[in-house]
């Protein structure tokens, strides 16, 4: 018999939960990495509130996690899995009105939510994306183009906005938030958004959010199509994965999708292993047929 429990303080989620995903953060570093930046600010990901809800057997055992930053997919986990325990999180959610754009979350957990979320509301679970989770703890060294890297500035906000916007136009699908000069503010000042300059010029961007225990993740790189095969992106995450563990973490992570070849390659070039996969799922309404009931 399990229960759920739904959350208003992202403290108290943290608190209860952390243990869970604390000791494999690369695997976990979704769920963990947002908990911890919304036990800062609970609306850091919008004005909705987040969905935060931990599933528990009768002596207080949690079989699973989940946490959802409206309008994007609910990440769920559960590990071991536990399916009776996914399926009391679903009709949870059911009974309460909520609304799935869709589940994220490692392989085994978003695959067995998903079936169950199709199973008991008709609704397609069609999934969107398969990413792989990678982990460094040192780099390897590599050849650099020209160039070098640059920690963005506050006057360089615009410039990482419509980078960053150009990103999320060509590679995101699902729910998305464009970013504006004011946006990108929070990054430049935390010296977490860097550049790679060739001759005056931007030529790649990547930014390093959602800080764990131990470890922080490497995220939206991006290379302009006129910049691209020059090995810019390449040079930038070694770079930029340098500066980090100088900073004092242990290991850096990223998500790379796997249906780009190109750079699941060249991050295994620079000391990037992989870890596990997420699978991305979007939840559907069937549209009936006319004429068949």
């Amino acid at each position: 018999m399990f229960t759920v429990t739904f959350f208003n303080d992202a403290n108290s989620f943290y608190e209860q939960a952390h243990h869970l995903w604390e000791g494999a953060e690369t695997r976990n570093n979704l769920i963990l990495g947002l908990s911890l930046r919304l036990m800062s600010d609970l609306h850091a990901y919008g004005e909705a509130n987040p969905l935060l809800a931990l599933v528990k057997d009768e002596n207080g055992e949690i079989g699973a996690s989940a946490l959802m930053t409206p309008p994007f997919a609910l990440i769920v986990q559960s590990e071991p899995l536990n399916k009776p325990a996914l399926e009391t999180l679903a009709d949870a959610l059911i009974v309460s009105g909520r609304r799935l754009p869709g589940a994220n979350g490692v392989e085994e957990a978003s695959d067995c939510f998903a079936e169950i979320w199709q199973e008991k509301t008709g609704q397609q679970a069609r999934r969107i994306v398969n990413t792989r989770a990678y982990e460094l703890r040192q780099v390897i060294s590599i050849d650099y183009p020209s160039g070098g890297m640059k920690i963005a500035e506050e006057a360089d906000a615009q410039t990482a906005a419509n980078m960053h916007n150009a990103m999320i136009d060509e590679v995101i699908l699902g729910p998305r938030r464009l970013g504006t000069a004011e946006s990108e503010l929070e990054s430049i000042r935390q010296k977490r958004t860097f550049f790679w300059v060739n001759e005056g010029e931007v030529v790649s961007l990547t930014i390093a959010n959602r800080p764990q225990i131990k470890g922080i993740c490497v995220s939206g790189v991006y290379t302009p199509p006129h910049h691209r095969g020059k090995g810019y992106a390449r040079a930038l995450v070694a770079e930029v994965s340098k500066e980090l563990l100088a900073r004092g973490y242990e290991f850096t992570n990223l998500f790379t999708d796997l249906s780009n070849p190109t750079s699941n390659k060249i991050y295994q070039e620079v000391g990037y292993r992989p870890v596990c996969d997420y699978h991305q799922y979007e939840f559907v309404e069937l549209i009936p047929i006319r004429g068949l009931t």
